[in-house]
């Protein structure tokens, strides 16, 4: 039987959005990341993903309130570059804790990796933030960037 796919927020009014979800998918949506990418780069599936920014999912062909879990909002806020303190207001504080530890180790860069998953992951992550970084600038403005810098380093 084909799954159909999920309506959506607009079409279930009825239904309290968690404001964590909000939180995300705002953010996501502003990011300009794929779903792919994003879970590349977090490690969790693409389903995960679609609950965690819709704040629900569907259980029985009812949709269901899904209040994300820590773990997912850690995941996706690293990646997304979420700060602590939204979460903190929406009363997600040890999601707030978690996301401030990552950002103090190391400016969020694991140096050892649970898994070879895990590390292929972080990678597509990385690659996905370059992509994103180097689509905003023409390909002019990146070659005079780099004989900017080759020429600072002549000069050093």
């Amino acid at each position: 039987m084909p799954s159909t796919p999920d309506p959506p927020i607009e079409q279930t009014p009825d239904l309290h959005i968690p404001p964590e979800s909000a939180l995300l998918r705002m953010t996501y949506k502003k990011s300009g990341i794929k779903v792919a990418d994003l879970a590349a780069a977090s490690g969790l599936s693409v389903s995960s993903i679609h609950i965690a920014l819709n704040g629900f999912r569907y259980r029985d062909g009812v949709a269901k309130v899904a209040v994300p879990p820590d773990r997912t909002l850690v995941k996706l806020g690293s990646v997304l570059g979420i700060e602590s303190a939204p979460l903190r207001e929406a009363g997600r504080e040890r999601a707030a804790e978690l996301l401030d530890e990552i950002g103090e180790s190391e400016q969020g860069l694991p140096t050892t990796f649970s898994s070879d998953a895990e590390a292929k992951a972080h990678a597509a992550g990385r690659a996905a933030l370059t992509r994103q970084v180097l689509a905003a600038f023409s390909l002019e403005e990146l070659r005079a960037e780099v004989t900017r810098r080759e020429s600072h380093e002549t000069h050093i």
